[in-house]
């Protein structure tokens, strides 16, 4: 009975012993198949889950452009009908897209930012200009008659018109202009009225090969058609954003593009309103 007595503590402690061992390698493979950086399995249980959770809550979804423009869409509360361009153009492929929405019954406002990290529609972050830089802005209004939507778009007419005609391609010819130290090349598509200004002491060969540019996207390109008038007023000189603005009509109601720093990318801009 002694040797019974001392034999069954032993088994008991090896029992134990071995079952601990055991547990322990199994948990240890699991953990090494489901985070190995070289394996597709990361986020495929419920701890990697709840990670995923907690980065969501810290950081902003990163959307695509389209998700931001409907998130901007959603956000703006106007009686017009709100139109948006489908496609802005970034200075990099890394960077990300985000907007400042403001709203009235008549009138509406979108200021579109790029960021090097996503900051999310509206956020106060925008306001700061080491995270956000403005790159252009879409606004449409409403008026109480067609001819004040369509003095607001700034068309001129007869533009195909005048001496030193310039050739501009496509059978485009522009005409120039000066007068208050500045210099204009004018012509005319369709509906639309197009101009590029520059100053009276800068190479106006600025201004012909701006314009020449413009011509040449707008064969591969379509411009929203205007019902009834539009207006493109550009800048030769660089990064003049506040005098580049793209307008067109639609019965009472004016839309515009303005504020960019590179003509071409606002005419990119407002033609993908037509895509």
């Amino acid at each position: 009975m002694n040797a019974k007595f001392m034999i069954t503590p032993v088994v008991f402690s090896m029992l134990l012993l071995a079952s601990c061992g055991g547990s322990y390698s199994s948990n240890s493979s699991d953990s090494t198949n489901s985070y190995g950086s070289n394996n597709n399995n990361y986020g495929s249980t419920a701890n990697d889950s709840n990670k995923n959770d907690m980065r969501s809550d810290s950081k902003p979804m990163i959307l695509t452009q389209k998700d931001v423009l409907e998130t901007v869409k959603s956000k703006i509360n106007s009686d017009i009908v709100v139109m948006l361009p489908k496609d802005i153009p970034l200075s990099s492929d890394s960077h990300f897209l985000s907007a400042k929405t403001t709203d009235a019954p008549d009138a509406y406002q979108v200021i579109f930012y790029e960021t090097k990290n996503p900051i999310s529609v509206n956020s106060d972050d925008l306001k700061e200009a080491s995270k956000a830089t403005a790159i252009a802005t879409v606004s449409g209004k409403s008026y109480m008659t067609e001819q004040e939507a369509a003095d607001a778009t700034g068309h001129m007419d007869n533009v195909n018109t005048g001496m030193n005609g310039v050739d501009l391609g496509s059978n485009i010819t522009g005409y120039t202009d000066a007068g208050a130290g500045s210099t204009f090349l004018n012509w005319a598509e369709g509906r639309w009225s197009m101009s590029v200004r520059n100053t009276t002491n800068a190479d106006q060969q600025d201004s012909i090969d701006l314009a020449k540019k413009v011509v040449a996207m707008l064969e591969k390109e379509t411009l929203p058609a205007p019902h009834q008038v539009g207006g493109m007023k550009l800048e030769a000189m660089p990064n003049k954003a506040d005098g580049n603005i793209i307008s067109w009509q639609n019965d009472k109601t004016d839309y515009t593009v303005s504020n960019f720093k590179d003509p071409l990318d606002g005419v990119k801009i407002t033609t993908s309103f037509t895509k």
